[in-house]
């Protein structure tokens, strides 16, 4: 119960990609996180406009749209802090230190898979 998922780690050639990617994907399914790397949800949007937050004068309504989107925020970034955790005990020191800094964690997948698809591609032909 800690959040996390027993996953290999990513060799740095890239022979290791398609399991990985495979079980990766798997393991986030089991935990209702695939749809952080899948590209389905994203960060949502603050329902409350800029300047009604800013001024703190909301209406009963806004109150309960913003309590709404608070409590789902907490749940989103829940997710994308497991997935991005999870990804970068899964990685090299070397791989991270060239993906940490992609933002959320479908941006951080999409670049280990353009990176690895290729390298992937590469090996198979060479088998």
């Amino acid at each position: 119960g800690d959040g996390l998922m027993r996953i290999p780690k990513l060799d740095v050639s890239g022979t290791n990609w398609v399991i990985y990617k495979d079980r990766f994907q798997w393991a986030t399914d089991a935990r209702n996180l695939l749809n952080h790397i899948d590209g389905t949800e994203f960060e949502l949007k603050d329902p409350i406009p800029t300047a009604d937050r800013a001024a703190g004068l909301l209406t009963s309504t806004q109150v309960q749209e913003d309590v709404k989107w608070q409590k789902e925020m907490k749940t989103w970034k829940k997710g994308e802090a497991i997935v991005k955790q999870q990804i970068a005990m899964s990685i090299s020191d070397s791989l991270f230190m060239k993906i940490h800094n992609r933002g959320s964690a479908f941006d951080i997948w999409r670049a280990l898979a353009s990176e690895f698809q290729q390298k992937s591609r590469m090996f198979s032909v060479d088998l």
